[in-house]
């Protein structure tokens, strides 16, 4: 359990025997071996100089092992966004050396830990890449302690909804905020095992419901791609929970969901800069969102968020570029972000809106536009179609599906605010963050 106690943050255990993480062929990890390994990497970290340390481990129970570590020494641990070499080369700018080592030595089994616990420095601090809408990647560095204290945020609003053995697993990378506190931090402070791969299929998540109750730590991009989410009825009863962050999921999701798993996703609305903000369940366009206990909400003379929150550094107020809408008891309706507001013919234009309004469309899944400045200045539109976009396009083609969507558009927007180009992909470009990176979009329309 995890629990703040003379300015130093101590996790602790029930039992040496107890499972901190399944790793891919489905063998318990023992607290007993965790804490011999993290003792191994932490006596390691002692003889290395310099405090700023890259971390990159795509194997979850190695990052458990070298972050908790680094975080008993008082390290600044920066993360990197992938394994890259350009993305790692960037990292590595920023540190004294890279963690690489790897610590899978089993501990005596007739020897108990000397203790059930561990305490991590508040001196700790953990930096992020995030890359936004914009493509260009912004370190943001945030204290362990901010961290920790986004955990008992989860803790308090969600753990009483989870049995305690209950299994936490993931499509998302522990290297990213969200990765990082629902698959690894939040089990690990709350005495749950966590599954140290990252999943990629729904096969494997079904592998998982044979022997496991688990909790679905997801994006919004998997969750839309499981169209099967069906075949995973007969376990439904299995799944504690679904978390969603990264981007809203799309209207058609949760009721599909729904409907297979008599279980509705919950999706959480933040940032790497500010944590956690507020969360939602929902079946239809119901945009209410419910800010987190802690969490204190305003408005600007825009209309755009301003917040207080124990997830950012202090209590000073938080500047977003969200506009809101303030509800009863916390909550709020978000309208789109202020910085995706353009002028074309010397009138605005959300993109979020039209963005949104497309999508209601039977053609259309999903939508992102843009504004391109080259070869000149022109609204352009990304489409992923339906099942009925797919049939249009295929017997019509592309100009006539143009026509029918600048049609729809027109029911909202004037001519003058139509999207000028169009491409139409399978999927949009989502990264590992969840973001969609303005420069891969400006890409699809290169000549």
């Amino acid at each position: 359990m995890l629990e703040l106690r003379n300015n130093v943050w101590q996790l602790s255990w029930t039992s040496a025997e107890q499972t901190i993480a399944l790793d891919n062929l489905g063998q318990h990890y023992s607290y007993q071996r965790w804490y011999h390994n993290v003792q191994q990497c932490y006596q390691h970290i002692l003889q290395q100089d310099g405090d700023n340390v890259l971390l990159y481990q795509p194997d979850g129970l190695q990052f458990s092992i070298w972050l908790v570590a680094l975080a008993i020494a008082g390290k600044h641990i920066v993360l990197s966004a992938d394994g890259q070499p350009a993305t790692l080369a960037l990292a590595a700018h920023h540190c004294d050396w890279q963690a690489g080592q790897t610590f899978s030595g089993v501990a005596d089994i007739t020897a108990a830990p000397a203790k059930l616990q561990l305490q991590l420095s508040v001196q700790c601090r953990l930096s992020f890449f995030t890359s936004g809408s914009s493509g260009a990647p912004k370190l943001i560095s945030k204290s362990l302690s901010q961290l920790l204290r986004e955990v008992q945020t989860l803790q308090q609003q969600f753990a009483g909804q989870l049995q305690q053995a209950t299994l936490v697993a993931g499509t998302v990378s522990m290297q990213h905020i969200y990765g990082l506190l629902f698959r690894l931090l939040w089990p690990l402070c709350d005495n749950r095992p966590f599954y140290a791969e990252q999943l990629s299929y729904l096969e494997q998540w079904q592998a998982l419901l044979q022997h496991q109750q688990l909790v679905f730590i997801a994006s919004p991009a998997h969750l839309a791609r499981f169209d099967d989410i069906a075949t995973l009825a007969a376990q439904a009863d299995k799944i504690s929970a679904i978390f969603s962050s990264g981007g809203a999921l799309a209207d058609a999701v949760p009721p599909r969901y729904q409907q297979a798993l008599g279980l509705v996703p919950t999706e959480v609305f933040g940032s790497t800069e500010t944590g956690g903000i507020g969360f939602r369940q929902r079946l239809h366009s119901d945009g209410r969102w419910q800010a987190f206990n802690g969490v204190r909400l305003a408005c600007d003379e825009r209309g755009a968020l301003v917040l207080q929150s124990p997830h950012l550094p202090d209590s000073s107020p938080y500047q977003t570029e969200d506009k809101v809408q303030l509800l009863p008891d916390n909550g709020f309706m978000l309208q789109g972000r202020l910085d995706r507001i353009v002028k074309l013919e010397e009138k605005r234009l959300s993109l979020p809106e039209l963005e949104q309004f497309c999508q209601h469309s039977e053609l259309v899944s999903a939508a992102a536009a843009l504004l391109l400045q080259q070869p000149k200045v022109q609204l352009a539109l990304v489409v992923v179609l339906s099942a009925a976009g797919q049939a249009v396009l295929q017997t019509q083609g592309k100009l006539a599906l143009n026509q029918l969507l600048k049609q729809h558009l027109l029911q909202r927007f004037e001519r003058v605010l139509l999207p000028k180009r169009f491409r139409y992909l399978t999927a949009l470009p989502y990264n590992a963050q969840g973001k969609l990176p303005r420069a891969q979009l400006e890409a699809l329309f290169l000549p």
